[in-house]
């Protein structure tokens, strides 16, 4: 393996990675829909079983089609919980992580920082690669429908454009995004379920100073199931939690680099890439560990 040509070695593993990170947006991609579909299918159930009974003096043959409607949401809420099992999302953060780390390895390779700064660095990021696929080689199914997408090497040649392209790029264009963006749903989630329930704490005091004589008393039941949707799948989502994790890793890879131009710190390459890819790190294993925890699976 002496004589791997260094550029080939680089490209071979970067290609390898945009796989890795598609294998794992697909799985988060499933996972995401099975969330929205048990919450949608939970709400179709309660809407649609209310007004069936509602209805069924009424309307009796739309009655049936929405009792029927019901019984059909509530029968795949377990269906569409598959996809957000145990096993989904422990898949998921092993090919987030298998990912990562070879887009960090890559990265390095390029600065050429430790461990890659050796005559044997291609060399090293081979023995990276097999390393890492190895250890996950039980979710390697997940990725061979999967072409390769050619890609440019990131334009990183030194630490001066690795604090451009990797550095800046990551805070600019990743985790301010995201901390915005998760912000936003965080927001919508709260206004909803504050929404929903004052809708709620009315059709109770309507119920409780006129009596149910229009047949309110179902549709608290309904609102409160609504709500109970809604936060499980924001739980779930843990925006809130995304957003403050980004805006950390945002600030803290800012103060890196800016400690670096001004001359103020961080004036070794290799310790400076080190850390920047530790706070990334730390970051992206903050929120996995999150995920996992939050669905009760041990983190690895």
């Amino acid at each position: 393996m002496a004589d791997v040509d260094a550029p080939t070695a680089v490209d071979a593993v970067w290609q390898q990675q945009g796989v890795w990170s598609r294998a794992a947006g697909r799985a988060q991609g499933r996972i995401i829909r099975g969330r929205r579909a048990v919450a949608g299918l939970t709400i179709a159930a309660a809407v649609a079983g209310t007004a069936a009974a509602q209805l069924g003096g009424v309307q009796a043959g739309v009655s049936r089609v929405l009792a029927v409607l019901a019984a059909v949401a509530l029968a795949l809420v377990p269906v569409a919980a598959r996809a957000t099992g145990r096993e989904a999302v422990q898949a998921w953060t092993r090919l987030r992580s298998v990912s990562e780390a070879l887009k960090a390895d890559v990265y390095r390779h390029l600065a050429r920082v430790a461990p890659f700064s050796g005559p044997e660095r291609d060399v090293v990021l081979l023995r990276r690669l097999d390393a890492l696929v190895d250890d996950v080689g039980d979710l390697v199914g997940l990725t061979v429908d999967l072409p390769l997408l050619r890609r440019q090497l990131p334009t990183v040649a030194g630490v001066d454009s690795y604090l451009t392209h990797r550095l800046v790029q990551q805070v600019e264009a990743y985790y301010l995004p995201g901390a915005r963006q998760m912000a936003r749903r965080a927001a919508r989630i709260r206004l909803a379920t504050t929404a929903l329930t004052v809708v709620g704490a009315v059709l109770s005091g309507v119920v409780g100073v006129l009596g149910d004589g229009l047949g309110l008393a179902a549709w608290v039941g309904v609102v409160a199931t609504v709500t109970t949707a809604l936060v499980g799948y924001g739980a779930a989502q843990q925006f809130e939690a995304h957003q403050i994790e980004y805006a950390r890793t945002a600030d803290q890879l800012t103060r890196l680099g800016r400690l670096r131009r001004d001359g103020a710190g961080w004036s070794d390459d290799d310790a400076f890439v080190a850390e920047a890819e530790r706070i990334i790190s730390v970051s992206n294993e903050a929120w996995m560990a999150r995920t996992l925890e939050e669905d009760g699976t041990a983190h690895r």
